[in-house]
């Protein structure tokens, strides 16, 4: 096996997607085709015929790799061909271990779109420190989940060079379909959290991810669901469904770049909905039906009536989303900073950060972080190289 980053130059493969032929991972490799035609790029799956089907389509001929996400043997001589593994197969609780332990193996960079945390966590504690030996960046979360989070809160820091005691993101505007996967995973981390030894806990600690939560910052009573009027967004604000996944990547961020947003920092997520009586009420509308939300997706009589897994919404260039992360600074100030990008989130540009990421790794342009390898976070892997390709494909800092 080689070590150290000189081994990547002898890959047959820039980048092989890997679930090429499930819903995100047929428009991401579409997208790779499109958009980067000067990279090597393969298509892998378990079923040859779906991925000569997929391949049909291009005007280009793409090479095809049959491998299963349970066969760890197949999965190795495929991470041992490509610089960069994209995974679309999911969900990675019940099918990401093997891809994940063939890239450490391999020195092989890896992307995904997980936002199960105790699978994430089980990775950190059984292979950050392979992956730092091997010099494989094992990169989690570059989709919705928890691109516009994470990279969001770089680019605050980055444009106002200070740090911060109070982060508040605010989700102004978000619209978009809800896939069947999507919905499998998050029935796939409550399992996971019924059977793993205090999996709740874990799960619900606002420091599931982070390397050595007795150093973190203390976000005291900090609810990921709740309703208050927030001081830094001056709205009322109600829980955002993703933001007990989101905050964990953006705390573990902060950590691993030694706490460079702020060694005191409260980060929290919301979503704002108005000021005065009306706000309020809306709030707790928002609070009620993301509940909701919740309970219909984990009731087994329920489920028939929602996407099932492979299934995505049709309307993949309407939609879009708009957030602001307000940020405190330690000397008082208030700095603000967007993320806003048009389409589906969860697809259509979703599709363009996985790709991006990838892209970011295969080319390795010299201002990307300066780290060996490990469970990293988009923006502690990846940094401004990784916003600027977001910012020239359709995602807006500003």
């Amino acid at each position: 096996m080689n070590h150290g980053a000189d081994h990547h130059s002898s890959r047959e493969f820039d980048i092989v997607v890997f679930g090429a032929t499930s819903f995100v991972g047929s428009l991401t490799a579409e997208y790779l085709v499109r958009t980067h035609p000067e990279l090597s790029l393969a298509l892998a799956g378990r079923s040859e015929a779906k991925l000569r089907n997929e391949v049909a389509q291009f005007d280009v001929s793409i090479p095809i790799i049959v491998a299963d996400a349970s066969d760890l043997d197949a999965l190795q001589q495929l991470a041992a061909r490509t610089r960069v593994l994209i995974s679309t197969v999911g969900p990675y609780t019940y099918f990401g271990e093997k891809v994940v332990e063939a890239c450490v193996d391999n020195g092989t960079h890896y992307v995904d779109l997980c936002g199960e945390a105790l699978f994430i966590r089980r990775n950190i504690d059984r292979w950050q420190d392979k992956a730092q030996a091997t010099g494989a960046k094992i990169v989690h979360s570059c989709g919705f989940d928890s691109v516009p989070s994470d990279m969001g809160m770089f680019h605050l820091h980055d444009t106002a060079g200070t740090d911060f005691d109070q982060v508040t993101m605010a989700v102004e505007y978000l619209s978009g379909g809800l896939s069947g996967g999507t919905i499998d995973s998050m029935r796939a981390v409550s399992a996971d959290a019924k059977q793993m030894d205090k999996g709740g806990a874990i799960l619900h600690s606002p420091y599931t991810l982070s390397p050595d939560h007795k150093q973190e910052p203390d976000v005291g009573e900090q609810k990921d669901m709740d309703v208050y009027f927030d001081d830094l967004v001056r709205q009322w604000t109600g829980p955002f469904f993703m933001a007990m996944f989101n905050t964990r990547i953006v705390r573990r961020s902060n950590t691993l770049s030694g706490y460079a947003y702020g060694d005191k920092l409260r980060y929290r997520e919301v979503m704002t909905t108005g000021t005065g009586l009306t706000g309020r009420i809306k709030a707790q509308a928002l609070f009620a039906i993301t509940a909701l939300g919740f309970a219909v997706v984990m009731n087994r009589r329920l489920a028939r009536f929602l996407p099932q897994p492979g299934d995505g919404p049709k309307k993949l260039d309407e939609g879009g989303f708009r957030i602001t992360h307000y940020g405190l600074s330690t000397t008082g100030a208030l700095y603000t900073s967007s993320v806003t990008a048009h389409g589906d989130p969860g697809y259509r540009v979703t599709s363009m950060m996985l790709a991006e990421a990838a892209v970011v790794l295969a080319t390795s342009p010299k201002e990307i972080p300066d780290v060996s390898g490990g469970i990293l976070t988009p923006a502690t892997a990846l940094g401004a190289p990784y916003r600027d390709a977001l910012h020239a494909h359709g995602m807006k800092f500003s």
